[in-house]
């Protein structure tokens, strides 16, 4: 059972990687689509497509390299997140 619950949260960090970008990407074109008046479905799908494929790269490299795991944790655990003030105490200095 813990087995499944470690894939599945593997899975999940994955999806939030690849899903990213192309969040990023419908965004962009929506707004062009906004700032021309008018919804191009075309457009909305070859941008967030792009996107798809940026994301699915940028997830695979992050899994064989560093692991999703240690990545997300990275960006949770960053000072500037988490509230720590030591960062700030050795620029202080």
């Amino acid at each position: 059972m813990l087995k499944f619950i470690a894939g599945w949260v593997h899975v999940l960090l994955w999806l939030k990687t690849t899903l990213s970008p192309m969040l990023i990407g419908f965004t962009m074109a929506m707004i062009i689509c906004i700032v021309r008046d008018d919804i191009n479905i075309y457009l909305i799908a070859s941008f967030s497509g792009i996107g798809l494929v940026i994301g699915i790269a940028w997830a695979e490299k992050t899994r064989r390299t560093i692991g999703l795991s240690k990545f997300h944790g990275r960006l949770i655990g960053h000072p500037e997140i988490d509230g720590s003030k030591t960062n700030i105490k050795q620029h202080d200095e």
